[in-house]
């Protein structure tokens, strides 16, 4: 049975999580994953030796080598902490402050958790106000994956798939990836703090920028799709509430969902996890889905069946359009279509699941590095398609 409440054992613990344990380790697991290299590069050699005997022989390396990755990566608890400098990224980095406090209602108000300042990048340029009146592009407001743990939204990790979704999308597309606030790293925010940034950020385009929701995607690829429905069932939950500056606007265009993590219950529950149908086809690990659920979903604050944690088990109503894609071959296949079908049930909501045969997980962001460009391709044109239509 699937978990209620994040396990705090799953946080990665021990010698190798400290100095100088990591680095010892970090060379050990570089000699490992050497002899490693080397017997996967002859043992995938056979077609049907791969994690999928679909698989060519690069797509079978990479993925493993991904998977070895993050699985270092959780031997030795690592994560990122974030900046909010701009670097090279000049003006197209934007600093947002909060909100006022009432703009944080019901369950993103915290009396533990409070919204401070935030950063993003746009993509391909920050847009002059007069700008946005005059091209009346769409405007994305994405939410980068990493488990709530790693990743930036800045060029280094997100800067490939921003160009291809802005292409996919049209002329006059920009997009304003959020950096919200993880929880890991330095100062490690668990809920509702990267919800709140996200309200954050849509206040800044709506108010600040101008631009009208009817303009507006919200997309979310992994552990970003958490915070795309968390903010989508907010807006819906704030629309009775008198005087919120949020009530009166019109709903976003669309919502785009990329291997979305809906259900934490399941994430955070290694067992179930291991036990998945795809766990073989996937570089996923057990160990670190389990340890993102708790950084985020602290028991005292949050149970990890909440509707906002999981909301594939708490469909609502929504008049945004739902696009919602998974690889056939990955973990979360089986919950994202389960939250597709949940969230269908409901009247009047439009979702379309689309769903990439014996693929792992997000294609959508990896799918050039790992071999499966044209399936990466294919997502970004059917995600598009939907939003255009």
């Amino acid at each position: 049975m699937a978990r209620s409440v994040a396990d705090n054992n799953a946080i990665p613990k021990g010698w190798r999580t400290r100095h100088p344990g990591s680095a010892i380790w970090i060379v050990i697991a570089i000699f490992r994953g050497f002899l490693e290299a080397i017997f996967y590069s002859i043992y995938y050699i056979p077609s049907p030796l791969r994690q999928s005997p679909t698989w060519s022989y690069r797509q079978a390396c990479m993925t493993r080598l991904l998977e070895r990755v993050f699985h270092i990566i959780t031997e030795i608890g690592f994560t990122q902490s974030l900046s909010l400098e701009a670097g090279k990224l000049g003006d197209r980095w934007v600093t947002i402050d909060p909100a006022p406090a009432s703009a944080y209602y019901g369950d993103f108000a915290s009396d533990t958790i409070k919204p401070e300042t935030v950063g993003g990048t746009w993509y391909p340029s920050l847009p002059l106000k007069q700008s946005l009146l005059e091209e009346q592009g769409l405007v994305v407001l994405s939410f980068h994956s990493g488990s709530l743990l790693w990743l930036t939204g800045r060029p280094e990790d997100s800067g490939p798939t921003a160009t291809m979704l802005n292409n996919s999308l049209g002329n006059n597309t920009r997009s304003f990836w959020l950096q919200y606030r993880l929880a890991g790293g330095s100062n490690p925010t668990p809920y509702p703090g990267a919800m709140q940034d996200a309200v954050t950020a849509y206040i800044y385009l709506t108010k600040d920028m101008g631009i009208s929701p009817s303009r507006i995607v919200l997309a979310g690829d992994s552990t970003g799709s958490t915070i795309a429905v968390a903010l989508l069932r907010y807006l819906a939950s704030i629309k009775e509430v008198k005087d919120h500056e949020l009530a009166e606007l019109p709903p976003p265009k669309a919502c785009l969902l990329f291997s979305p993590s809906v259900e934490y219950c399941f994430e955070g529950d290694p067992e179930a996890v291991s036990a998945n149908r795809n766990i073989k086809t996937d570089y996923v690990e057990a160990r670190m889905m389990a340890w993102g659920a708790r950084a985020i979903a602290l028991p005292e604050i949050v149970r990890l069946d909440d509707p906002y944690i999981s909301p594939a088990l708490h469909p609502f109503a929504t008049p945004v359009p739902i696009f919602v894609q998974a690889g056939g071959a990955e973990v979360l296949a089986d919950s994202v279509r389960g939250f597709a079908t949940a969230m269908s049930s409901v009247p009047g909501n439009v979702v379309e699941h689309f769903e990439v045969p014996d693929v792992p997980h997000d294609i959508y962001v990896v799918g050039t590095i790992l071999g499966w460009p044209k399936e990466q391709e294919e997502i970004h044109e059917a995600a598009a398609r939907f939003v255009l239509q």
